[in-house]
């Protein structure tokens, strides 16, 4: 990661920074919050040491240590041990970072995840096939076809990632691949866990859902948006009875 610095100046603009009422914390954090997003202070700055912080900001210490642990908290910096602290932010993180609070939050259940999930596949093939591009779709079957019964779960594992990520992917929607990576790790996750009681597991689910996935790769190619939505369909309501079958509790 490359790693950028400069003056105060530089790196927080040159207005004179005036605080509210509100907590002199929370007002540090959304300014530099706000900086991050926006892109003014970009992945791989250097934030001005605690001391030119404090004085920019007209806060103690302590207040900014306060501030860069939430910001850290959020995926937005790291503090690095006798180098500083650094912008880390990226979407990956951020998004998996709101998706997991919510997941937590409101306790959702891996069917809910499988819903949300089909609807981003659904909305994936809709718009690929606006502007069909037969290389990836051949990636895609490539990804389709790897699935052996002989596999190791780590292989079953690489192979489902594999093709569930290509599968969003061929939309070349960033919103859609940053929201469906964290489902389908959250997918995965689930998996592995049900492995350690039960080895099997990964051969009962993943293998025999192969036909499934040719089909959707078949439907892109023949141009069939209403076959392709279709066997997503399919796809998506073995896969939740194969993993309710053989995975839950």
């Amino acid at each position: 990661m490359s790693e950028r610095a400069g003056t105060m100046t530089d790196v927080l603009g040159g207005s004179t920074y005036r605080r509210d009422r509100t907590s002199a914390a929370d007002q540090v954090i959304n300014d530099l919050r706000t900086k991050i997003l926006s892109g003014d202070l970009e992945k791989g700055t250097r934030l001005p040491s605690e001391k030119e912080l404090a004085s920019h900001y007209d806060v103690s210490s302590p207040t900014i240590r306060e501030a860069v642990r939430a910001l850290s908290a959020m995926s937005l910096v790291e503090a690095r041990h006798g180098a500083g602290t650094f912008v880390t932010a990226e979407s990956t993180s951020l998004m998996s970072s709101a998706l997991n609070a919510v997941i937590e939050l409101e306790k959702v259940d891996l069917p809910s995840i499988f819903e949300f999930s089909e609807v981003i596949y659904l909305k994936a093939v809709e718009i690929a096939l606006r502007d069909p591009d037969p290389e990836e779709f051949g990636v895609l079957r490539a990804a389709a076809e790897s699935f052996r019964a002989s596999m190791t779960n780590d292989e079953f594992a690489a192979s489902l990632r594999g093709f569930l990520t290509g599968l969003v992917g061929i939309s070349r929607n960033k919103l859609l691949i940053a929201v469906a990576n964290h489902l389908i790790e959250a997918q995965i996750t689930t998996a592995k866990r049900s492995a350690e009681r039960s080895p099997e597991v990964w051969r009962r689910i993943a293998a025999p859902l192969r036909e499934e996935r040719l089909a959707i790769v078949d439907a892109l190619d023949a141009g069939d948006s209403e076959a392709a939505a279709d066997a997503v369909r399919r796809y998506m309501k073995r896969g939740h009875d194969l993993v309710v079958k053989h995975a839950e509790g």
